[in-house]
């Protein structure tokens, strides 16, 4: 009888503490697969705005917006805008995961580019190569307007200004033809990135407001 006892206690028991045991492994199964695949998602895509090809910015706590960083011009046939858009945009998603920092110019096989440094690598990581005869830290300020104005400071309402608002482009276009302007010289240091990154890319997300709807990213196997 002990033994039968036993049994008809610990039978029931031991049955539902097994079903306990395996619904809490089966409940949360989907979420490390939707945070998987946010995190996998592009940040950084070329996408067309305002008629312009743009490197846009689309940070994973604000689903569905997305914030202009770059607009690369054509430089030659051979780098139109567009291919310039593409290779740029993936660059910064591959330096991403490393931690972005600033936005500095640098030297790199005898021509100047404007490149990116980042908390896990050493050393300035190319962005982009400068046309002959540009200055690297103007082309750097003219591509990336939007944060070099934000920047600096040189408007009150740098969160509207980052997302789209007026800028110095003449002045800037100026200085790098080398003609006599009334607007502030461009800056040799570089652009800190951490206000323009969410906290999931390591940024403090502080412009991070005002941000567009996203568009379409186009595909940068296209260009290359």
């Amino acid at each position: 009888m002990g033994g039968l006892a036993t049994a008809l206690l610990t039978g029931p028991f031991g049955a539902v503490g097994q079903a306990q045991t395996q619904t809490p492994e089966s409940t949360p199964e989907t979420t490390p697969a939707e945070s998987a695949e946010a995190d996998t998602a592009p940040r950084f895509t070329c996408q067309m705005q305002d008629g312009q090809y743009t490197v846009m910015y689309s940070p994973t706590s604000q689903p569905g917006q997305a914030y202009p960083w770059a607009v690369p011009q054509d430089m030659g046939s051979a780098w139109p805008a567009e291919r310039r858009c593409a290779t740029i945009s993936a660059r910064l998603e591959e330096y991403r995961p490393d931690g972005l920092m600033a936005l500095e110019t640098s030297v790199e096989n005898g021509y100047n580019t404007v490149c990116v440094t980042t908390e896990n690598t050493p050393g300035c990581r190319i962005v982009f190569t400068v046309p002959p005869g540009q200055d690297a830290t103007a082309t750097r300020d003219l591509v990336f307007d939007n944060l070099a104005i934000a920047d600096r400071g040189d408007q009150t309402d740098g969160v509207t200004t980052f997302a789209g608002g007026n800028s110095d482009v003449l002045g800037q276009i100026g200085n790098i033809l080398g003609l006599p302007s009334s607007a502030s010289s461009p800056r040799s240091s570089g652009i800190n990135l951490k206000p323009f990154l969410d906290p999931t890319d390591g940024g403090t997300g502080a412009r991070l407001s005002g941000g567009s709807p996203a568009g379409r990213s186009l595909n940068p196997d296209a260009f290359r």
